[in-house]
């Protein structure tokens, strides 16, 4: 006989509990709207939500362009915007294929993404009409395009920056995006220099970050007579890499190099720039004819700096100063000194 084990046949009954009628099977019962069950379902609810998400960030990009206008950046009209007398693009670099590509950029975006940066002219406030009422720091092409296209350009203003600070970011920002010729930087350089923005070139160089004997080249390239600037299609088309042979031929035979670049000018269509490069080099070489040694004559003025005494085609003579020697505003005393040193000189044995 089996032995029973603990807790066999013990039941338990609660007092006054109904009998619970037997569990029967249910039909399947509908899946709720925010539970899909099927994939049309799951795919129908995931397009809602990437709608929603959608229209939640453009609203945040909204915003978002609300709170630049409110901290620093507004829409101005582009005919409001004067270039500064530092403006440094020739005109042929607003026909340029870069500059095209940019305007389309431009347009297909509603506006400027990136912002220029300007400066209120003083006494031009909101309700100025008669003309411009800022001035541009940095953003020329980006303006010019938005000025075509008869769109706003979206900037930043600036209230309290000065001249030095105003042209050192322009030259940064446009290194930054399509750097300018050695003409044009140049041509900058010498404004900036004449101006007294900077006290040499050697220390405009450390303020806008670049080698001082680039600076140098550029100027070398801006001081070049109008004729040889002429001979090439655009001044934009000289090179940097040309400057120093250009202003050594030009030195060394200049009747030669302007003779050989007003035939180059007159040339229609002017040639290459790479050509009219070669030929005013060559000119010298041509000629093969050296200046005497005795024509120029170098002396010394202050702190290293010289001058050249030069003697020209036909006995006439020129005197040649360093760059920041004489200032224009200096041109008349020079010119009073001048003449009572000539008229003290004795007569030459």
């Amino acid at each position: 006989m089996a032995t029973p084990k603990k807790g066999q046949g013990i039941a338990f009954k609660i007092p006054d509990q109904a009998a619970e009628p037997p569990v029967t099977p249910e039909a399947p019962s509908t899946a709720k709207p925010g539970n899909p069950r099927t994939g049309v379902g799951m795919l129908s609810r995931m397009i809602s939500g990437a709608q929603a998400d959608t229209e939640a960030v453009t609203k945040l990009n909204a915003e978002i362009e609300k709170l630049k206008l409110q901290v620093g950046e507004q829409l101005i009209d582009p005919r409001q915007i004067a270039l500064t007398r530092w403006a440094d693009r020739h005109p042929d670099s607003f026909s340029s294929q870069a500059f095209l590509e940019l305007k389309q950029e431009i347009e297909s975006a509603g506006g400027n993404v990136q912002p220029i940066k300007v400066r209120p002219i003083r006494g031009a406030g909101a309700d100025h009409v008669d003309g411009p009422r800022f001035e541009l720091v940095y953003g020329s092409r980006r303006t010019r395009a938005c000025l075509e296209l008869g769109l706003p350009v979206r900037a930043v203003v600036d209230e309290n920056i000065d001249d030095q600070s105003l042209y050192v970011q322009m030259q940064r920002e446009n290194r930054g995006r399509a750097n300018l010729s050695a003409w044009e930087q140049g041509v900058s350089y010498h404004k900036a220099l004449n101006e007294g923005l900077f006290p040499s070139a050697r220390r405009l160089a450390e303020q806008i970050g670049l080698d001082h004997s680039n600076v140098a080249k550029a100027l070398r390239v801006a001081e070049l007579p109008q004729e040889i600037v002429g001979a090439f299609r655009s001044p934009v088309d000289i090179q940097f890499r040309w400057a120093v042979a250009l202003d050594k031929a030009y030195q060394q035979d200049p009747d030669a190099v302007l003779s050989a670049a007003r035939l180059l000018a007159g040339r229609s269509p002017k040639p290459a720039a790479a050509e009219v490069f070669r030929s005013l080099t060559e000119s010298v070489s041509a000629k093969g004819k050296p200046k005497a040694k005795d024509a120029t004559r170098t002396f010394a003025i202050s702190d290293g700096k010289k001058g050249v005494i030069r003697a020209g085609k036909g006995g006439a003579v020129t005197v040649e100063l360093p760059r920041g020697i004489l200032s224009p505003a200096r041109w008349a005393a020079f010119e009073t000194a001048l003449q009572k040193l000539l008229s003290e000189l004795p007569e030459a044995p």
